[in-house]
């Protein structure tokens, strides 16, 4: 049984997420369907990107990834396979697919042939996700290969998560999440931070902040988070709350020595 799990912008308040798992189990009703987050925010790719590549690391070895953050739906962005070690990623060429591609090494695409598969009569061009990408991966799940469903593509679209500025005693870098408790993660490496306190500014608003090992303590808290990225977190509270912080906003801490 082929697992393939969903990463949409689509929330779950609307029929469209039930469209597609509806799709793939009228052509392929052996996939085992599983969830990555259908609460990227709207339009937001990057985002979108961050989640996946933090969750890669975790999905079993052979699933399909059926992403749809899908801003530039109807537009010429392609749609495309992509198959990287034993993974197959199916999706919009906007870059989505990226980090979680170059975490696991070489890849190939595959631009999806909507002629041949007989996709391009049923698409309305607004819900590619209902109309191409969840065919292709209920497709792929029963045992169609990748050249049946399109042709080799050069190049696909990149997004660079690790825009980080290091200087000696500062760090810049950009807030990639804010979970359901508040917590800030940025792109920051942990190994990058050096210090036990540090000055944090996001937008206008600066607080201290220590060094933590969990969510524990007092304060504006310095963490490790689950995916190795510097976390920062307010003890019992919001810490985007308290910065004001949301998805992009700058982020940089000031070493105090």
């Amino acid at each position: 049984m082929t697992s393939i799990y969903l990463l949409t912008d689509f929330g779950n308040d609307d029929y469209y997420v039930g469209a597609m798992k509806g799709v793939i189990r009228s052509i392929c009703p052996s996939a085992n369907i599983l969830t990555i987050s259908n609460g990227v925010r709207k339009f937001n790719v990057k985002h979108g990107a961050f989640l996946l590549w933090q969750a890669i690391k975790w999905i079993e070895e052979g699933s399909i990834v059926l992403g749809v953050v899908d801003p530039g739906v109807g537009t010429a962005r392609d749609p495309i396979i992509i198959r990287a070690n034993s993974f197959t990623f199916v999706g919009p060429d906007n870059g989505l697919f990226w980090p979680a591609i170059e975490e696991l090494g070489d890849y190939e695409v595959y631009k999806i042939d909507l002629i041949s598969t007989g996709l391009y009569k049923r698409r309305t061009g607004t819900f590619d996700g209902r109309d191409v990408f969840a065919p292709i991966a209920a497709y792929i799940a029963c045992g169609k290969s990748l050249d049946e469903l399109g042709f080799p593509k050069r190049s696909i679209e990149i997004i660079d998560l690790w825009k980080v500025d290091i200087k000696e005693g500062y760090l810049r870098g950009e807030v990639m999440n804010v979970d359901r408790f508040g917590n800030i993660v940025t792109n920051i490496k942990w190994n990058a931070l050096r210090a036990e306190r540090a000055r944090i500014k996001v937008k206008n608003v600066i607080a201290q902040g220590y060094m933590a090992k969990n969510y524990s303590g007092k304060g504006v808290l310095m963490l490790k988070g689950s995916t190795g990225l510097l976390e920062i977190s307010l003890a019992r509270g919001s810490a985007a709350n308290y910065f004001e912080a949301d998805i992009g906003d700058p982020i940089s801490l000031e070493v105090i020595k």
